[in-house]
Order: structure tokens, then C-alpha cells, then sequence
């Protein structure tokens, strides 16, 4: 398989994950109560899609010796500039609430500076309850992301099929426990008290991404039906929007374990690409993720755009658009520009 194959679908899920998670973050805005209230399934499917991309171009280069050093030094060069402007934002985020609710903000000046630099270095604060990470909350699952790819690269990728698929099965029936015990299904990791079953979410959904990608460069997919890219990615958007009233544990453990591999392998089989504002959309999906809580919390907790007293689904819709163009400008400014210098050679 050629290293520098593009999985274009790939990026339109990838995009359309990103915006159910955003629209997950947006309870109380719109309406009462929440709105895609299983889109945080969606870091789910982000892992196992990390696991199917990474074990395509980063296999082959790590079978013929490449180093589990330079392998990371590598994936933080290429996550960290966009997940650093992104916690930047979202400090700003906290400095403007604190402005505005100095009596009632929730952290102190001195508290955002230290929650910010731990952020920064993806260390998680233990001791003040909540978020386990105030100033992006959504590093949890970036911190995640690295403990796979390190597993991955040191450990598993020279792993049998057979050893990976009990991995998945193992950790995914942790997984499982754990979503019947709390009540909340899958939805863990991204606080305090459940910060450290991080790699417990993480390492199986990734590693079923590497088997799903030795089963498509077996042709073990050819199974499957050739349908349209849309199809899936329409049964992703359903998947998110379903109640939480509605949806059990049981619920959760069958769109990770079942509809979400399945759902992949379908586009990769895909006989043509998505429509080119969802392949756009995939494109800025990392900034967005990186930076959207900057604005919905913003709105949420300050006079700034008019929702912090109630919903108003105009102006939220707005505050979405923002969000997307502040993603693209990352992408195009902090994601692309450096790849761009590379070439050039302007950089090392």
C-alpha cells in the first residue's frame, strides 16, 4: 500500500466528529438541555480513526527500524502548535470569565497562569475537582492520543493481529464495567476523578483502528458493500443526536465497539469521496476541537454574546460560525504554514 494514500473520507468523519462534539459542548444554548447528547462518542471514533491513519503511514516506517523517539518527536511536532493555540484561547477564555465574574469566576489569577502551563504540558490538575484540565478541557483525550502512540510504537505494532484484537477486546470490556458502574456510559476521562481510565478509553479504540487497517490491506474489508460516503456519515450524525433519556449504557458499548469500526470500514470502501465542504470541514476538524470551548464557554459565562442568561439558538448558531472560522484560521496559520515552510525548506 502506498504510505501517501489519502483516506478522504476519513477526513470527512473525522470532520463531522468534530462538529458533534462541538454541538455536545453546546447544552444551554441552543435550547434547554442538551444537543447531541452522544456526540462525545465521537473521541471514540477519533482514536480509532488515529489507530487506522497512523498504522498506514507510520507502519512500514517503524517495521524497517524508524525509532520510537523520532516517531513521537513527530507527532508532537505535528499536534502540539495547534493544541497550543488552542489552550491559549481557552486561558483567555477563563481570564475573560474571571473578568466579568471576579466574585463568583471559578479560578483564581494566579490558579489560571498554573492550570494554563500544566495544560500546556498536558499534566492534569488532581486536587480541585471538576475538568482535569481547566484551561482546554479537552486535552484529556490528546493526552490519550499519546499514550497510544507510544504503546503503539514501542510495543504493538510488531504485534500479531490475534494479540491486538485481545487487546481491544480487553480493554473495551474495562471499558464496559466502568459504563455500567458510573451510569454514564462511555462518557469518562475528561475529569479529575476519572482522568486516569484515559488510556483504558483510549489504547483498545486505537488499537482497533491498527486492526481495521490490517484488515483493509489484507482486502479482508472487500466484504463489506461499496455505498455512498453520505450513508455513513449520515448514521454517525443520527448516532450523536440520540437522547440521552433514550440511550443506556448498552447503547454506548455498541456504537463503540460495533457501529463505529463498521462505520469506518464502510468509507474506506466508499466507491467515491465525500462532498468537498465535509472533506473542509475534516480539514479544520483538530483546530476545531483544539479551540471551540474558548468560544462556547465564553458565551455560556459572559455578557459577550448574549447567551449567558439563556438560549438563543441565532446567536449560538453564530457562535458555531465563529468557531469554524477561527478554526480555519489556525489551520490554514498554525496547522499548514510550518508543513508549508518544511517544503520549502525554510525549516528543519
Amino acid at each position: 500500500m502506498n504510505p501517501r494514500e489519502r483516506f478522504h473520507n476519513l477526513d470527512a468523519m473525522r470532520g463531522i466528529c468534530g462538529l458533534s462534539i462541538v454541538m455536545f459542548h453546546c447544552d444551554g444554548l441552543f435550547g434547554a438541555g442538551e444537543v447531541f447528547c452522544h456526540g462525545f462518542l465521537a473521541v471514540d471514533m477519533f482514536f480509532i480513526l488515529s489507530g487506522f491513519v497512523i498504522a498506514h503511514t507510520y507502519g512500514p516506517r517503524l517495521a524497517a527500524g524508524l525509532d520510537t523517539g523520532a516517531f513521537l518527536k513527530a507527532r508532537v511536532a505535528r499536534l502540539s502548535p495547534v493544541y497550543w493555540a488552542g489552550t491559549m484561547l481557552c486561558t483567555a477564555m477563563l481570564v475573560a470569565i474571571a473578568a466579568y465574574r471576579p466574585a463568583g469566576s471559578f479560578f483564581s489569577a494566579g490558579q489560571i497562569a498554573g492550570l494554563s502551563a500544566m495544560a500546556m504540558a498536558l499534566i492534569p490538575q488532581l486536587t480541585l475537582g471538576g475538568l482535569a484540565y481547566p484551561a482546554n478541557p479537552v486535552a484529556w483525550s490528546l493526552m490519550g492520543e499519546f499514550i497510544a502512540n507510544a504503546l503503539y510504537a514501542r510495543l504493538l505494532h510488531a504485534r500479531s493481529t490475534s494479540v491486538l484484537i485481545g487487546i481491544v477486546l480487553a480493554g473495551w470490556s474495562g471499558c464496559a464495567v466502568i459504563g455500567y458502574l458510573n451510569g454514564a456510559g462511555w462518557c469518562f476521562g475528561a475529569t479529575a476523578a476519572t482522568v486516569a481510565l484515559t488510556p483504558l478509553r483510549a489504547i483498545p479504540a486505537f488499537v482497533m483502528g491498527v486492526v481495521l487497517y490490517r484488515g483493509y490491506r489484507v482486502g479482508a474489508l472487500d466484504v463489506l458493500p461499496r455505498v455512498t460516503p453520505l450513508a455513513p456519515l449520515l448514521v454517525w450524525l443520527v448516532i450523536a443526536q440520540v437522547p440521552t433519556f433514550a440511550a443506556t449504557p448498552s447503547f454506548d458499548l455498541a456504537v463503540v465497539t460495533l457501529a463505529s469500526p463498521l462505520l469506518l470500514a464502510l468509507l474506506v470502501r466508499a466507491p467515491e469521496s465525500a462532498p468537498r465542504p465535509l472533506l473542509w470541514l475534516g480539514a479544520i476538524s483538530y483546530p476545531l476541537y483544539a479551540s471551540h470551548l474558548a468560544l462556547v464557554n465564553t458565551a455560556r459565562y459572559t455578557p459577550l454574546f448574549g447567551l449567558n442568561h439563556g438560549p438563543d439558538p441565532v446567536r449560538a448558531a453564530f457562535v458555531i460560525t465563529l468557531a469554524l472560522g477561527v478554526a480555519a484560521l489556525l489551520h490554514r496559520f498554525v496547522e499548514q504554514a510550518p508543513r508549508k515552510l518544511r517544503r520549502l525548506g525554510v525549516t528543519h
